[in-house]
């Protein structure tokens, strides 16, 4: 969040760096309200607070738990619309999903495209103090690994450092090999770490729970901290049980950086909760773009201690995402597809692009009332771009730096002994 800017005009979450579109149309609401009764909702003079924001922060929640006024302006505005009241108090909901969650849709209310309900009468159940997020828990069932196409390196790596140990404990300990508590999985957007966590929980067999920064984070004190302590002990009574946290990042950044006070105090929390997780029966996987912005202790020998490269999808991986997606457009297909040269053409691309380019391919032919040919598949892969070398480089740098750190781990141990 930048400095100087205004916290009467920030949403209550972005305290806590949980941003989205619902964040910036309180903000709009924030300023329509300003403009029409002469300051903004909830206003608090936080000015002598400058050098502590988190008690401004602090300030401002606390104050927003009041009812919000909205002072009579009809007599001073010809022909005031009570719309707009309606269209204010959606806007400046304390839970994002109780406002509107799109700028089209705000501006068609606006336009009175949308006739809208006013929120006061709508009936919600609510916590008093903190938000409800359900995580859910799934048996995790189906082909395991066998379901990945290519890869066979990283699969075999995994079996063999992590998926034995996990399914075999007993060996594990007659061995002296430590239980892992959880694991990194890291690579370019779009290259299917979702995909892979969940075949991961069936390969190994456990339970398979996915939590998102926005299911654990809360602008309430104290609630993430609650969020992820509660979501430990559903792991535990589930056992065993893979957590899989996508973005991790978010969840989970570097304490050293410039953090909010909340956002440390859930790497705490979390650092306590992976305390021998893995005799529990609990096994952690984080997903992220960016491994350099997770707290480094979280990456740590007892937390996230293996870290795995997700790279772009090889050959092998990309003509099976090609054959898999075509083959639900038998009927308007074109007959002699050649899967291996669609690969040698998307190099470097990742999962989601094929997906694409297959759906643009799609669309085409349909616009044309044309079959899906070679030719069609090859003018779209033409449209797209490979994901950049250079930004593949940067994750492989993080590859090496973390592999040296093993070996030299290793080398120290053994002179030791």
């Amino acid at each position: 969040m930048k400095e100087g800017l205004n916290l009467n005009y920030v949403a209550s979450e972005c305290f806590n760096s949980f941003y989205s579109p619902q964040s910036d149309l309180f903000s709009v609401g924030t300023v329509m309200y300003h403009l029409l009764f002469g300051m903004p909702p909830w206003f608090k003079d936080i000015s002598k607070f400058k050098s502590d924001r988190t008690k401004a922060e602090d300030i401002l929640i606390e104050e927003r738990k009041k009812p919000i006024l909205f002072p009579s302006v009809s007599e001073e505005i010809v022909d005031f619309d009570d719309s707009i009241l309606k269209i204010l108090k959606k806007s400046l909901q304390q839970d994002p999903e109780n406002r509107f969650q799109s700028a089209n849709e705000f501006i068609q209310c606006l336009n009175g495209e949308i006739e809208i309900e006013d929120v006061d009468t709508i009936q919600k159940v609510k916590s008093d103090n903190k938000d409800e997020r359900k995580i859910k828990t799934q048996k995790a069932k189906g082909k395991g690994f066998d379901a990945i196409a290519g890869l066979d390196d990283l699969k075999k790596e995994m079996k063999r450092s992590v998926i034995d140990v996990l399914q075999d404990p007993e060996k594990a300990e007659r061995y002296g090999a430590k239980i892992p508590n959880g694991m990194v999985l890291y690579g370019p957007p779009g290259c299917g770490k979702t995909f892979f966590a969940k075949h991961f929980a069936e390969e190994v067999g456990f339970n398979f729970m996915l939590a998102t920064p926005s299911t654990l984070k809360s602008r309430y004190i104290n609630a993430t901290q609650e969020n992820i302590a509660k979501m430990f002990e559903d792991a535990e009574k589930n056992a065993p049980t893979i957590i899989f946290i996508d973005e991790i990042n978010e969840l989970l950044p570097n304490r050293d950086s410039d953090s909010h006070e909340m956002a440390k105090s859930a790497v705490n929390e979390m650092l306590a909760q992976m305390d021998r997780t893995g005799e529990k029966g609990i096994f952690i996987i984080g997903a992220t773009n960016y491994p350099d912005m997770i707290d480094p202790a979280m990456l740590r020998s007892g937390r996230l201690e293996k870290k795995f490269y997700l790279p772009p999808p090889d050959f092998k991986l990309r003509k099976a995402l090609f054959e898999m997606s075509l083959n639900q457009r038998k009927k308007v297909l074109d007959f002699g597809i050649d899967y291996d040269r669609l690969s040698n053409l998307t190099e470097n691309y990742v999962s989601s692009d094929i997906e694409s380019i297959v759906n643009e391919a799609t669309s085409m032919a349909m616009a044309d009332d044309s079959r899906i040919t070679i030719g069609l598949l090859e003018k779209v892969i033409k449209s797209f771009n490979p994901f950049p070398k250079e930004e593949l480089r940067k994750y492989q740098t993080i590859k090496a730096k973390w592999m040296a750190k093993i070996l030299n781990k290793k080398r120290t141990t053994t002179n030791w002994l």
